[in-house]
């Protein structure tokens, strides 16, 4: 798998940043996080589809954009293990039911984004190669493509919903 470099100019995250994050920081509600997780995952796609369209050129150029785009999803996904699933599954705690289910869910999306970057790396190698290239990048962009659908169908708005109920229910308390 692709070993990713911190990218100190990657952009702002929610509250501060995500590596001075310990087990002790609260998480807090933020309403515009979903909007800015939507932001990012229309820059990855921007990205991958320019990439996609270059990808007879110069193969060395597109891996390293392909590389990008990975470190782009994976810091996607830490943004989104730090602000928004601690939120959710705060709002799940007391409900075994519920709670199972978000489990469920999260094993889901993990085992999308895994692939999605599995695909990635499959991609880079299809590129050092020079066989299967597009091949590799339909496979790419359905995984981006799906991982991206679900967090908006399910997780963001479960987030949005979770955050929102707790906002309400401390305002009335």
């Amino acid at each position: 798998m692709f070993r990713f470099v911190r990218d100190k100019q990657a952009g702002a995250e929610p509250k501060g940043s995500a590596d001075s994050i310990t087990l002790d920081t609260p998480v807090r509600f933020d309403g515009r996080l979903v909007m800015q997780l939507v932001t990012e995952h229309s820059e990855l796609n921007r990205r991958f589809s320019a990439l996609a369209r270059r990808l007879d050129g110069d193969p060395i150029i597109v891996e390293r954009e392909v590389r990008d785009c990975a470190a782009l999803l994976h810091r996607l996904r830490r943004t989104e293990a730090l602000w928004l699933y601690p939120i959710i599954a705060r709002g799940v705690a007391r409900d075994p039911i519920a709670r199972r289910q978000f489990v469920q869910l999260r094993l889901g999306m993990l085992g999308l984004a895994r692939r999605a970057l599995r695909q990635f790396d499959d991609l880079a190698v299809a590129l050092r190669r020079g066989t299967d290239v597009e091949a590799a990048a339909d496979m790419a962009a359905r995984a981006l493509g799906e991982y991206r659908m679900r967090n908006e169908a399910e997780i963001y708005p479960l987030y949005d919903f979770i955050g929102r109920r707790r906002s309400v229910e401390q305002q009335i308390a």
